[in-house]
């Protein structure tokens, strides 16, 4: 939630992620660029994290760096603000709020609980969890998630794709 993104086409609105760090420092300045928004899903004991845009192929490389440059940010200490960790803690607390008024969304919750935590936790843990979350623990967490390895997946004309060598280099300084 506190790096989002999504479509140049979006029209705005509650949920669109217009105040999100990829919508305001990528999207609304590089115009070639389609879509471009932030992914997580959490597993067991691990998980993945990353970047997806779409962009003219005359444009990957610049894109490409472009999201190594908006990672590397979130785990430098000081480029996220209070305000952006505010944001972000308001839109995913009233985002799973709202979402377990859904049965279906409720049924998957446990199920996900119960596979990940062995247990449900009760949403005021999660609340508690969300209200203790600093910038120091974002700073944390994301220099953690780039110690390891990238994975890069392309498609489409992908002869302008930077290298994957080149692409980890710029994360080796959090190996």
């Amino acid at each position: 939630t506190l790096m989002g993104g999504g479509g140049s086409f979006s029209s705005g609105g509650p949920g669109k992620g217009m105040h999100s760090r990829l919508y305001l420092r990528v999207l609304t300045r590089y115009h070639d660029v389609q879509s471009f928004s932030a992914f997580s899903n959490v597993y067991d004991s691990t998980g993945l994290f990353g970047i997806y845009l779409t962009t003219p192929p005359d444009f990957v490389a610049k894109a490409v760096d472009i999201a190594v440059q908006e990672l590397i940010a979130i785990a430098t200490p000081g480029q996220v603000t209070e305000v952006e960790l505010t944001r972000a803690k308001n839109s995913t607390i009233s985002s799973v709020l709202m979402n377990l008024e859904s049965r279906v969304i409720v049924a998957e919750d446990i199920g996900r609980q119960l596979l990940t935590y062995g247990s449900r936790k009760p949403i005021d843990h999660f609340l508690q969890c969300m209200e203790e979350l600093t910038l120091d623990d974002i700073t944390a967490f994301a220099k953690m998630l780039l110690s390891s390895q990238p994975t890069m997946a392309s498609y489409g004309d992908v002869d302008k794709v930077p290298p994957y060598e080149f692409v980890s280099k710029r994360f080796q300084r959090f190996r």
